[in-house]
């Protein structure tokens, strides 16, 4: 049976996917390494990441936070189209899940950062907080809190890269609970799934072959074993910025320079998708229909599309069946209420 195959193969092929090689963005705070910490002193870190992650007086405004676009109750991505910075400014790009983040060798649309040290300040750099990373850096320094917190981390005060290491070990600690799919993939227990998520599933990785870019294989990392994210971690031309037949957002190119990179976005995560849309790097589709009806249609035609793109010709029913699918995709502890109540 299809089914108990792919099983047999998931099981016994669970390995890294491969890394996409990464061009780093180059400014005054791009962080090379993590600092080496004690092993007593790595909660306190995580402790203090999340305490910047949600702290709204590290923006210009002090309405902005990290979790402004990154909301737990999305599993840390948006419910806007794209980003918006503390001065109102609409940015050109959705804020993806930081949901099992640890898990990925490549960070942003683009895949500019290789570390979460290396994107943590990023915001403050580009102008998305309102501030500067001297000002932020200068405002928890003058906070008696924060300069107790980071001295019992790292035994002195805030610095721009004792922040980025702390904001990048608070999403280290973001990962998903097992969802219904990795369950069934796990035991073959009939009970997880329903019988339209499953032929989902065989359309996923056969009719549709979703699972070309979407692999079902687990990461293995410095955390050990991860969930399952559904993703190569590679970037693909799909079409999505591409319009009135120009290209309105180079994606991967303008971190490689290589030609054929134009318009191409990494493959997203589909671990709790059915919580993190809109989809697509624009936020240009509302829903999982859409994004099914999309690339049953092909994608959007243009000079650098995949190859691995092209029309699907689906049926009503298998669409219905890989939407289903993908919401079975879901963290267990998310679907009863669509919040994530740990955090």
């Amino acid at each position: 049976m299809l089914v108990t195959s792919l099983l047999k193969g998931i099981a016994g092929g669970l390995a890294l996917v491969a890394v996409a090689a990464a061009a780093l963005a180059q400014d005054r705070y791009f962080f090379e390494g993590r600092a080496s910490l004690p092993a007593h002193d790595r909660n306190a870190v995580a402790a203090l990441g999340q305490r910047l992650f949600f702290d709204e007086r590290l923006s210009g405004t002090g309405t902005t936070a990290c979790a402004s676009c990154h909301q737990p109750a999305y599993a840390f991505a948006e419910p806007r189209y794209v980003s918006i910075s503390d001065n109102g400014r609409r940015g050109r790009r959705n804020a993806p899940s930081l949901m099992n983040v640890a898990f990925r060798p490549t960070l942003m649309w683009d895949g500019r950062f290789r570390t979460l040290e290396q994107q943590a300040l990023s915001p403050f750099v580009r102008g998305e907080m309102g501030i500067t990373v001297e000002e932020a850096v200068h405002r928890l320094n003058a906070d008696p809190q924060y300069e107790h917190l980071f001295s019992r981390a790292f035994g002195h005060p805030p610095t721009a890269d004792t922040m980025a290491v702390a904001l990048a070990a608070y999403q280290r600690t973001l990962i998903s609970g097992e969802s219904r799919v990795e369950r069934f993939l796990l035991t073959n227990d009939g009970a997880m799934l329903s019988r339209l998520e499953r032929e989902g599933l065989i359309v996923f990785d056969t009719r549709a072959a979703c699972s070309s870019c979407h692999r079902l294989a687990r990461p293995r990392g410095e955390l050990g074993d991860g969930p399952l994210l559904l993703t190569d971690n590679r970037f693909h031309n799909l079409g999505t910025g591409y319009q009135s037949g120009r290209v309105i957002d180079v994606g991967r190119f303008a971190v490689s320079r290589v030609k054929s990179d134009v318009g191409a976005f990494r493959t997203p995560p589909l671990h709790n998708v059915a919580r993190t849309g809109p989809y697509m790097h624009d936020g240009s589709l509302p829903t999982l229909e859409d994004v099914v009806a999309f690339y049953d249609a092909g994608g959007r035609p243009n000079p650098n599309l995949s190859p691995l793109i092209r029309p699907l010709f689906l049926n009503e029913y298998e669409r219905a069946a890989l939407v289903a699918f993908l919401r079975a995709l879901t963290d267990r502890q998310l679907e009863p209420s669509g919040r994530l109540s740990r955090w």
